[in-house]
């Protein structure tokens, strides 16, 4: 199968960087308000830094009346103007989860930032006001700001759930990537994704038909939890969507 597009996309320093935010990364829905100025540059770097093939990346304002829908029993989004457009070329190769690598590596920018951040897919289109390119479709805008609440907390599958055969089992540097993978946020945190280990090989499955945002944050998380060890990621066929792979030599 090809090769990913995510292999050699982030340097040493981002991975390490992305790695270092992944444990403090919580949603957040409640703000104090939005970034300061340097902070907001960095973001708009970032935005543009991190946008892999058929993604972009847009920052905007809206208030979150104008732009977030009202779900029973869900906190709304409040305290922040800023939010960042997920926006997909779908007519691109894989494009979906694409999106979800670029948006989530801008969250944990965001994190280690000492912001909070929430993907949010419930949000008007209206309300977004970021010009769009033929055959551009927004997929989910990304709220941040200065977090007002600590986040909430991530309650998770086990990683027996999430994982065959027993991760605990695994080499340490499979079983830190899976467990990386079990903190990735996912809509209605739902976790819809499949580990599997063999030999020098971890594989990425889809627990559902299809593979969107939710398998593209999975798959940042997968690469950055392996840490420093040399390895490449491959597309998959059916329900195996991708399989990361450590180089000769690794344990």
């Amino acid at each position: 199968m090809d090769a990913c597009a995510i292999n050699g996309f982030f340097s040493p320093t981002q991975r390490e960087r992305y790695l270092s935010a992944v444990s403090g990364r919580r949603s957040v829905r409640t703000y104090l308000g939005d970034p300061g100025v340097e902070a907001l540059s960095a973001l708009s770097y970032t935005a543009a830094r991190v946008a892999l093939p058929g993604v972009r990346l847009a920052l905007g304002d809206a208030q979150d009346a104008e732009l977030y829908r009202h779900l029973p029993f869900v906190d709304p989004i409040r305290g922040t103007r800023k939010y960042a457009a997920v926006i997909v070329d779908d007519a691109v190769p894989n494009a979906l989860i694409h999106a979800g690598v670029s948006g989530e590596a801008f969250v944990l920018e965001a994190a280690a930032l000492g912001l909070g951040t929430c993907w949010v897919a419930a949000f008007k289109r209206g309300g977004v006001n970021v010009p769009l390119e033929e055959g551009e479709k927004i997929r989910a805008v990304i709220a941040f700001g200065i977090p007002g609440e600590s986040g909430g907390s991530r309650k998770r599958k086990r990683l027996s759930e999430i994982c065959s055969p027993d991760p605990t089992d695994w080499p340490l540097w499979a079983y830190n990537a899976a467990e990386c993978v079990r903190v990735a946020p996912s809509a209605v945190n739902l976790q819809p994704w499949r580990l599997t280990y063999a030999g020098r090989t971890l594989s990425l499955s889809s627990a559902r038909s299809g593979a969107g945002l939710d398998i593209g944050i999975a798959l940042l998380h997968l690469s950055l939890g392996v840490g420093d060890k040399p390895h490449h990621i491959r597309w998959g066929e059916g329900r195996e969507i991708a399989a990361l792979i450590v180089e000769d030599g690794i344990k």
